[in-house]
């Protein structure tokens, strides 16, 4: 289970440390003390602060809002609503339903979706993944030309085309 949202509950640093080794934030699994908050936010991983457990690279398919960024000053709230193994990869997008080369020419993304490959921004095969408008819900994500981004808003230079019913069927590069 993830983190809960900060807006429905306070973050338990242990339970955080139990969620970044990929056990689940409400599991009981042994952590060995000490933890340090520089060790759990690294988002390469390791426990180079000298944290009792070495911490797996953080999961970037996070949205942005719901994982650390690494960086000083170090807050429990960077957690909230961040899981290590997330169902679905999050991704920016710029939209254009006729065409991938009018999805490529706009600068700025426009608004996250998600796609159920768990290991890939630009899914790595096609007619297998589904996008979506959420990262938990059932509603696909309109047909059409995706220009790609990461979650930070930096271009992957690829888009992916989604056909009526969410199913991903081509990707290529801008």
């Amino acid at each position: 289970m993830a983190c809960p949202s900060i807006a429905d509950d306070e973050l338990s640093m242990l339970k955080v440390a139990r969620e970044r080794t990929g056990a689940g934030y409400t599991s009981s699994f042994a952590i060995t003390n000490p933890i340090y908050m520089s060790d759990i936010q690294r988002l390469s991983g390791g426990n180079t602060s000298g944290s009792g457990n070495s911490y797996p690279a953080v999961a970037l398919a996070n949205p942005i809002d719901n994982r650390p960024d690494g960086e000083n000053p170090l807050a429990m709230s960077e957690f909230s609503s961040y899981d290590q193994n997330p169902p679905r990869t999050a991704f920016m997008f710029n939209y254009n339903s006729q065409s991938s080369n009018n999805a490529c020419q706009f600068a700025i993304p426009f608004d996250t979706y998600y796609h159920d490959d768990p290991n890939n921004l630009v899914p790595s095969s096609l007619n297998i993944y589904t996008a979506y408008t959420t990262q938990t819900g059932t509603t696909p994500a309109s047909a059409g030309y995706y220009a790609i981004y990461t979650t930070g808003g930096s271009p992957s230079g690829s888009w992916m085309q989604v056909g009526n019913n969410g199913l991903i069927i081509d990707t290529g590069s801008c």
